[in-house]
């Protein structure tokens, strides 16, 4: 449309011209038709570029719709990218968890079966854990749960309240919890219990006790659920029961439950 009427306009504007140029002019005549030049081809020449201007804002319109519609596109396969990476990532991860794992229980010394730890609910911070599995993998209820934590295998707690899929895991620092313990070198007895807290206590430990801060808490042979020996910490202070013929001392565990991911239940 823009071309027709430019193309018209000019040819109005040639036929004036031809018309002027036909007549024998005189200084005057010729000044009044330069002017009438300035007058006709001046606006035709900055309509012509106005008109001009409007016929490429359409080309550059649509190359910006073009651009913007692109910058789109790469912005979704950026967005897909970042989401397949991290999947991948994700998949990494676990991968090495497992594989972890594994070599993990290729070191224990019992025929286990491995959890995920699914809850660490606040309100019972240091009483339980809940994990992924249940009466559906064989589980049963007062088993012994271990954990693998700095290249130490050592005691948790045992199950509690095991469902189909799921368990609750009570563990030792928990304050209901008490696990017949020996204390080593020294050989000697006590009960561990816990204090809802990162430390637990060892109970009625005799007077005579050569015991110090240092030495290893294991489980005692006299335990009905853990078997003799599985490591539960280590002594960090020792105490005198007042004017009873027995002494305690404090034992910060060898596994920190609350930083695991996974637990293994024999």
């Amino acid at each position: 449309m823009f071309k027709r009427n430019s193309t018209v306009i000019l040819s109005f504007y040639l036929i004036i011209s031809i018309v002027i140029l036909s007549f024998n002019l005189n200084p005057v005549v010729k000044a009044a038709r330069d002017f009438l030049f300035y007058v006709i081809i001046s606006p035709y020449s900055k309509i012509n570029t106005v008109l001009s201007s409007i016929g490429n804002l359409g080309g550059n319109i649509k190359d910006l719709t073009y651009a913007h519609q692109r910058l789109l596109e790469l912005k979704n396969q950026n967005r897909q990218l970042l989401h397949d990476l991290l999947k991948l990532k994700t998949l990494e991860i676990e991968n090495e968890r497992l594989t972890r794992l594994l070599n993990y229980k290729r070191n224990i010394p019992r025929k286990t079966v491995i959890a995920r730890i699914i809850a660490k609910p606040l309100q019972q911070y240091n009483k339980i854990l809940i994990i992924d599995k249940g009466t559906a993998s064989g589980l049963k209820e007062n088993r012994p749960v271990y954990g693998f934590y700095k290249n130490n295998f050592g005691i948790v707690g045992q199950l509690r309240d095991v469902k189909e899929n799921t368990s609750q895991v009570q563990v030792i620092t928990n304050r209901i919890s008490k696990i017949p313990a020996r204390i080593l070198p020294a050989n000697v007895d006590g009960i561990i219990v816990g204090r809802e807290s990162n430390r637990l206590e060892i109970l009625w430990i005799p007077s005579s006790a050569d015991i110090k801060i240092g030495d290893k808490v294991v489980t005692s042979s006299v335990s009905e659920i853990f078997p003799a020996g599985i490591s539960i910490g280590i002594v960090v202070s020792v105490s005198q029961s007042g004017h009873l013929p027995f002494k305690s001392a404090k034992v910060e565990p060898i596994i920190p439950a609350f930083q695991l991911s996974d637990v293994f239940i024999e």
